[in-house]
């Protein structure tokens, strides 16, 4: 620690319990705590951390994503993470090829490649979790990309720091030169390892062959029958090497063809022989995916939201495939569409074969496909963990194995197993559930797995390892399926590259034959809301505190860890952890639910957090009586707001930012103080007029929050959101009809969030009852003009029969028709709020944006992080959210949009574009349509 500190800032290093046990969890059933969690910044530092490690002997692991499978990125030594400030790219040579660094998520690179009608080849079902330094470690390939665009193959160059340090970037000659000055001995062993390789024409013909199909058990030793020059095979080597010889610090692809016109099928057939015979069939024919899934990976996820609903129709057997066909054009898709049909016409179907060029519906099959394997693990029973493996077999003979496969598990008595995979290169998934608590349980999945790779190896000639890593969990076997001459082989490498045997030693080799079977990961119950995660880390990438404090998957390890410590009546070690997470457990939640869209199991992490919250704030009074006197509440705060700017009129904004902060220090929450601060409210009730007799009745509930804050210090009172509302509804030609009592009425949010569930119902119920006679029992629209409000409302009085809406679906759906959309010219950006999201509604404020401007931009983006309250409680969870914003949009973008006033204020000062209601926008592009006057 003492040698590294004066190197890394210390706030990078993490010792402590807690962090050490989040940050080295991984996607795998193995559980490991480092004993040093280092997060990276530089490609120098990492050279200085290793070249550290190597003089004192220390295993050293890396980690991008961690939605790795096979237990390859979890270490009991040092753990350098290269996810959080490894994000840089640039796009080389048109678009052809692209340099990412390893914490780019892949989806992310898919999005900078877009405009270049381009994407990367390795297409894993994680793309949306995993990062590019796991994709290109593990040779992760997935459903489109079979052998030939994978990472081995359209690897262009690379940037490797070696076991003591060394840099090489082979893009550069005169780094190459240095290398080869510097590591001589290295390029010498490896140069005569080539030649030996290439001699032994036994074992070369075997890497040939072993390499036509999906491997990645062991080594690339394809690399050395495949190229000459050491270098080309160096760089291929650490294509699928899982951290074992070097950390790859950044690599360049070769970018793949992303054709603009795709169509998919869904094809049904009575059993999983005439679905393999399909595949077969298909081999030939124009298709860019054929995903195999038996009928008990199809019951997994028939009651997935927008699957087809004839699923669970299906017969006993039926078994699907899933297939996609690509083109640069609609008549060559449509040829391809006839070409398959043709080719599987002689196979019966259980459902009339039909392709969709519908992106919203084959998105949807694709859904289902990577959400099998946490689907699946989401339905296992509580002390059990979910298990994948992932193994190859010839194409010709994948009916005749997959049945063997089946056989298999039922022997073992897996029969719940669900087996789906890549059938178009033979690869096969198959996941079963699985208890470690008992010996027995253990000696069922030892005999399992030694006759699955008698299975795989002996019968078929298979591959046990096909895309997922060998890791610690195939380690065992690796000899099996190359025998001691190849083994030897790769143990050689390992030696070149890595002679003190520090980088994620155990991984790939092991002599242990039972590592696969120790160090198993421990998955207690906790709470029902969140006992069916399986810590895949997808929920990861849309969480906006993670790489900040915690995400998810974290928080769920941290409490999964205070349960079985009270099972061991661990209660002060328990205790104590729970004190130590305070801060990155609940303060930095924004319990925004954008977790739970990423969850294939649609887990809320956020949901939990609340109700954590509320076990110690549930019969808070206080909180009680402000839902009963809420217009006390609003007279306070407006009051607030008032001589807040009058003193900052005199003090300036930053000493009003350190006045208000230090007087609300004492209340135990600080507060903060913007030059975005928003004035006071003067929202107030208008008179009707102009009203035609075809006029709309709408109930206009204006919120708490609107009712509160008014324009920001840049804008006048006619641009509040109530303003431009009343605006909006008079030109449509709207009869508005408050709530009653609208003073005293809220959505109970601001309740519910902090845990104050008692006085959130309070509210709902007020809410309601106002709501009912203001509307007419449900009769009239609801226009509500915050959509986090909207929501809440939605999700409180879901049973009240009430038409409830936000301003963007009210506008599409009422406003769209009653007044002319003329666009204005000018650049803007829109930002879609998570509650926009959950609803569904993203693409609806975008579209609200295209007719109303120009141009457009609507970045994907995740939570802003204001989270109500945290953008002025808790700052740094919003200045994080938004860090990238600025990158996001051209720098001649001033004008920003939302839906939501307290996400508006974040933005604002975090982004320098002024941020305002999408009402603004709407108001400013209509015009009263005649029919309405």
């Amino acid at each position: 620690m003492e040698r590294i500190s004066k190197r890394v800032d210390t706030k990078r290093i993490h010792t402590s319990k807690a962090k050490t046990l989040a940050f080295g969890t991984d996607a795998s059933f193995y559980r490991l705590i480092p004993k040093m969690v280092i997060d990276s910044i530089t490609i120098e530092e990492v050279s200085f951390l290793i070249a550290e490690a190597y003089k004192l002997g220390l295993p050293v692991t890396f980690r991008a994503g961690g939605t790795s499978l096979s237990g390859q990125a979890i270490t009991d030594s040092i753990l350098i993470l290269t996810a959080n400030y490894w994000k840089e790219y640039e796009i080389l040579d048109n678009g052809n090829k692209i340099k990412l660094q390893p914490g780019i998520i892949g989806a992310r690179a898919n999005i900078y490649l877009k405009p270049y009608h381009r994407k990367i080849g390795p297409d894993p079902a994680s793309i949306n979790s995993a990062m590019i330094g796991g994709i290109a470690a593990n040779n992760a390939s997935g459903m489109c990309c079979g052998t030939a665009q994978n990472s081995y193959n359209t690897v262009a160059d690379m940037c490797i720091v070696f076991y003591d340090g060394t840099i090489l970037d082979t893009s550069l000659e005169e780094s190459i030169a240095d290398f080869k000055n510097k590591h001589k001995n290295l390029y010498d062993e490896l140069s005569k390892l080539i030649v030996v390789t290439k001699n032994n024409k036994a074992l070369s013909n075997r890497i040939r062959e072993k390499f036509k199909m999906k491997n990645t058990t062991g080594y690339s030793l394809n690399a050395l029958v495949d190229y000459n020059d050491p270098i080309e095979v160096i760089k291929h080597l650490m294509i699928g090497s899982e951290g074992t010889l070097g950390m790859i610090a950044n690599i360049t692809y070769h970018t793949v063809i992303e054709h603009s016109h795709k169509a998919s099928s869904l094809m049904i057939f009575e059993d999983i022989k005439t679905a393999c015979e399909a595949v077969i069939l298909l081999k030939e024919s124009p298709v860019a995916a054929v995903e195999l899934m038996d009928r008990a990976s199809l019951r997994s996820v028939e009651n997935m939201e927008g699957v087809p609903n004839y699923l669970p129709t299906l017969s006993k057997g039926a078994s699907a495939i899933l297939v996609e066909t690509r083109a640069s054009n609609k008549e060559v898709l449509d040829s391809n569409i006839q070409t398959i049909i043709d080719a599987v016409n002689i196979l019966e179907a259980e459902i009339p074969i039909r392709f969709t060029d519908d992106p919203n519906e084959y998105s949807q099959y694709w859904k289902i496909r990577k959400g099998l394997f946490p689907s699946v693990g989401a339905i296992r029973k509580l002390g059990t963990t979910v298990i994948i493996e992932d193994v190859t077999f010839p194409i010709h003979r994948l009916a005749e194995a997959t049945l063997d496969l089946q056989k298999l598990c039922y022997t073992f008595g897996y029969d719940n197993a669900v087996i789906f995979g890549h059938a178009l290169e033979g690869n096969l998934h198959f996941v079963f559930t699985q208890s470690f608590d008992t010996e027995e349980a253990l000696n069922r999945y030892r005999g399992f797995m030694e006759e699955l790779a008698i299975l795989v190896v002996d019968k078929y000639d298979g591959a046990l390892k096909a895309e997922h890593g060998t890791g610690r969990n195939m380690a065992p076997f690796v000899v099996k399926e190359w025998g001691e001459t190849a083994l030897e082989l790769m143990k050689k490498i390992k030696n070149i590259f890595d002679p003190e045997q520090i980088l994620n030693p155990g991984v790939i080799l092991n002599d242990d034959d039972e590592i696969h079977l120790k160090n198993l990961k421990p998955l207690p119950a906790v709470d029902s809301t969140i006992d069916k995660c399986i810590e895949c880390g997808f929920c990861e990438s849309s969480c906006v505190s993670h790489q900040l404090t915690f995400s998810p998957r974290q928080r769920i390890v941290l409490h999964r860890e205070i349960a079985r410590l009270h099972e061991e009546e661990e209660k002060n070690e328990a205790d104590a952890l729970e004190k130590e997470i305070e801060y990155g457990f609940d303060q930095t939640c924004a319990t925004d639910g954008l977790c739970a869209l990423a969850c294939p199991v649609k887990i809320d992490t956020g949901v939990y957090v609340k109700k954590i919250r509320a076990t110690k704030k549930q019969n808070n009074s206080i909180a009680q009586f402000i839902a009963k006197h809420m217009d006390t509440a609003i007279t306070g705060g407006k009051v607030g707001l008032s001589l807040g700017h009058k003193t900052a009129s005199v003090l300036g904004d930053i000493q009003m930012k350190k006045l208000v902060k230090s007087v609300t220090s004492f209340t135990g929450t600080s507060i903060l103080w913007n030059s975005q601060m928003p004035k006071a409210s003067k929202f107030k009730k208008l008179e009707n007029h102009n009203i035609t007799t075809n006029a709309l009745k709408v109930v206009y509930f204006s919120t708490c929050i609107n009712r509160t804050m008014g324009s920001s210090t840049k804008q006048q009172e006619e641009q509040t959101v109530y303003s431009k509302t009343h605006k909006l509804l008079n030109k449509a030609n709207c009869e508005i009809v408050y709530p009653d009592k609208l003073e005293n009425l809220c959505c109970g949010m601001a309740y519910s969030s902090q845990g104050y569930q008692k006085a959130a119902d309070i509210a709902s119920l007020q809410l309601k009852e106002s709501l009912l006679r203001a509307s007419d029992n449900g009769r009239h629209p609801i226009l509500c003009d915050m959509s986090p409000c909207l929501y809440t409302m939605k999700q409180s009085l879901e049973n009240a029969g009430l038409k409830m809406y936000d301003i963007t679906e009210f506008t599409l759906k009422y406003l769209k028709e009653r007044l002319s959309f003329i666009p204005v010219d000018k650049e803007i950006t829109v930002f879609s709020v998570c509650s926009l999201k959950k609803m569904g509604l993203s693409d609806s404020l975008y579209e609200i944006a295209k007719l109303c401007s120009t141009k457009v931009y609507h970045p994907e983006t995740n939570c802003c992080g204001f989270a109500g309250n945290k953008g002025f409680n808790v700052p740094e969870l919003n200045a994080h959210g938004l860090r990238d914003v600025k990158n996001n949009v051209p720098k001649t973008v001033k004008q920003g949009y939302a839906t939501s006033r307290t996400c508006e204020i974040g933005l604002s000062t975090h982004s320098g574009i002024d941020f305002q209601s999408i009402t603004n926008l709407i108001d400013e592009a209509t015009q009263p349509k005649s029919l309405n006057k």
